[in-house]
């Protein structure tokens, strides 16, 4: 037996290392179960019911809850490869959380698969969760396909959503919340009870299983439906939409046309979708394993940014308002329903802008229980919002510049992301830096982009598209000095105004809407849309000349070239083109030239 005494099962600081904490946390567990003391909650059934102790019940039977932070903390968040690289700080975070399972209740235990089971992406997950926030261990259960609790589990989490007087992370003044051990298979997570901080500190390790077995992770929901195209043939789509929190990534990737908004179209349009596209199927939303032949999903549900959505957008619509919603910082509308309307809840003096819901797929009436495509990716699509020389859509033929455009990753912040960089242009290589680990998102783009030209040689290419959601076609800006490590440079900044709630908005420009962006998603598979080469990249990249039901007015007017001459449009280029290098030589290096270099002109 072992004895009741925590030098027995408790390591001094400096003795941590990345496998003792599991040892130490095992030893923990052996000495409650001596001592009679029950260790471990393994897999409750009555989990739900204990998560609505915490929770508000809506009056449409939804449940919901809340967070202390509305955002994960990726600037709170280490990678941590070996015990070389182990710290005093990782030694003290790691000591608290022991020390705290030892002192604290049963701690939950859920298993889950992420991944399609059976497929070669499965892997089996396992969470311990504090016994004081079952809603978190509840709804990622949820999320996920149901565990095997009597395997060994391929990851582990630890989430201790508590201040446990934290350390500061080395060389920052930002608290040490989340540790991620790639090489070791878990996780540390403190602070935060976003469920957030769950749900990606498991797909982080799945992505980077995706890798290990052959396919690239990445940040892109799937989507598929069969279009009517102009020559009268039917093409099967299968759809990878790319893109940040608040980009419009569950926006388009759950996108469904439907009886009710084909009356948008028509009404702008002239158009009804619903003429040319049928067998709409909703694969997943958030994170997903490419390979040559296939597309493969990480989970069975969704956890959705919520707040803005309408009934236009049937999908998710119809899920967020399913009864069996299990929701987060949702407000309630005055008959004590779900609201998505941001009107109610506020964070740091700001109407909410996070709202998130886990719920089925199913419930979008669109997704037949597989994650699986149907075929080959054959449509991709990355998100890119941005202010000063962006079309509102263009067509990539140069598959290096492809690979360039995901490498950058650059976006516009959201709130979602953090409050501080809402509105800010942001590189986030592959829109999926954070949740890369393991291998570098060089080896990541290098894969696709091999996937990219192997299609293209054979005469088979994937169809890839670059869009501008949730940025301006242009925005006003000036210009200014900045310094990039020891070079000086000039870069355009957008000027920016303020709501009466304090969210800040680029002034001026216009921007696509929800329906126009995907009028020219149909019209593109269609083949129903004419191009011209880019001014600057010329054939490397295709702008719409014109979009059958699109207004050529309308189309103008989502040009940067309309406002802009075309040596500021050149100058505007090779400023993007400058701050671009210098984040992937910190994120994304060792690209091959061809890649690096393929935006130059």
């Amino acid at each position: 037996m072992v004895g009741a005494e925590s030098e027995t099962v408790l390591p001094r600081v400096d003795e941590i290392t990345i496998e003792g904490f599991r040892e130490a946390f095992k030893q923990i567990i052996r000495l409650k179960e001596s001592c009679g003391i029950k260790p471990i909650l393994d897999n409750p059934s009555d989990l739900f019911e204990r998560a609505k102790l915490y929770g508000v019940q809506y009056r449409n039977g939804a449940w919901g809850w809340a967070s202390n932070i509305w955002h994960r903390s990726a600037s709170g968040t280490m990678v941590i490869n070996s015990d070389e690289e182990l710290r005093h700080e990782h030694k003290i975070l790691m000591l608290r959380v022991l020390e705290h399972i030892l002192v604290q209740g049963p701690l939950i235990k859920v298993d889950g698969i992420v991944g399609k089971p059976g497929s070669r992406v499965e892997l089996r997950c396992r969470l311990y969760c504090d016994p004081q926030f079952p809603d978190i261990a509840y709804r990622w259960s949820q999320l996920v396909f149901p565990g095997k609790p009597d395997e060994e589990p391929d990851v582990e989490v630890f989430c201790i959503p508590h201040y446990l007087g934290n350390p500061r992370i080395p060389g920052k003044d930002e608290l040490l919340k989340v540790l991620r051990f790639p090489n070791h298979n878990y996780t540390i997570i403190t602070c935060s009870s976003y469920q957030g901080e769950v749900k990606k500190a498991f797909l982080s390790h799945w992505i980077l299983h995706a890798y290990r077995v052959g396919g690239t992770g990445e940040h892109a929901a799937l989507r598929e439906f069969t279009v009517k195209r102009k020559d009268g043939e039917r093409k099967r789509v299968v759809m990878c939409i790319w893109g940040l929190t608040g980009s419009g990534k569950s926006t388009h990737g759950m996108y469904i046309w439907d009886s009710e908004n084909a009356e948008i179209y028509r009404e702008k349009f002239g158009i009804n979708p619903l003429e040319y596209v049928s067998d709409q199927a909703i694969k997943n939303d958030d994170i997903v394993a490419i390979f040559e032949d296939r597309v493969i999903g990480s989970e069975k549900g969704s956890w959705t940014k919520t707040e803005g959505v309408t009934k236009a957008q049937i999908a998710i619509w119809r899920a967020a308002m399913s009864p069996k919603a299990l929701h987060e910082n949702t407000e309630f509308d005055e008959n004590g329903n779900p609201s998505l309307a941001g009107k109610l809840y506020q964070y740091f003096g700001m109407k909410n802008r996070n709202a998130r819901s886990v719920f089925y797929l199913e419930d979008t009436g669109y997704f037949n229980g597989d994650v699986e495509s149907s075929g080959p990716l054959n449509t991709a699509i990355f998100l890119t919002p941005g202010y000063f020389t962006d079309y509102a859509w263009v067509k990539i033929v140069d598959p290096a510049f492809a690979a360039k455009v995901l490498a950058d990753g650059r976006t516009i912040g959201h709130p979602a992301q953090s409050r501080e960089i809402a509105g800010r242009v942001r590189f986030v290589s592959r829109y999926c830096l954070p949740f890369t680990m393991g291998v570098s998102s060089t080896a990541h783009v290098i894969r696709f982009y091999k996937m990219l030209r192997k299609r293209a040689e054979r005469g088979d290419p994937i169809d890839v598209y670059q869009f501008n959601t949730t940025g301006r076609i242009i925005a006003r800006y000036e210009w200014k000095k900045m310094r990039l490590g020891d070079e000086e440079v000039e870069v355009p900044e957008p000027i920016f105004s303020y709501t009466e709630n304090g969210v800040r908005v680029p002034v001026g420009g216009t921007s696509p809407t929800i329906e126009e962006t995907e009028l020219f998603i149909l019209q593109a598979s269609r083949g129903a849309v004419e191009y011209e080469p880019h001014p600057i990249w010329g054939e490397k990249v295709l702008v719409p000349v014109r979009v059958e039901g699109l207004p050529d007015e309308r189309l103008r007017e989502l040009k940067p070239t309309t406002y802009l001459s075309l040596n500021e449009m050149k100058r505007l280029l090779k400023a993007q083109i400058r701050l671009s290098k210098y984040h992937l030589d910190k994120q994304c290096p060792g690209l091959p030239p061809e890649i690096y270099n393929a935006m130059d002109f």
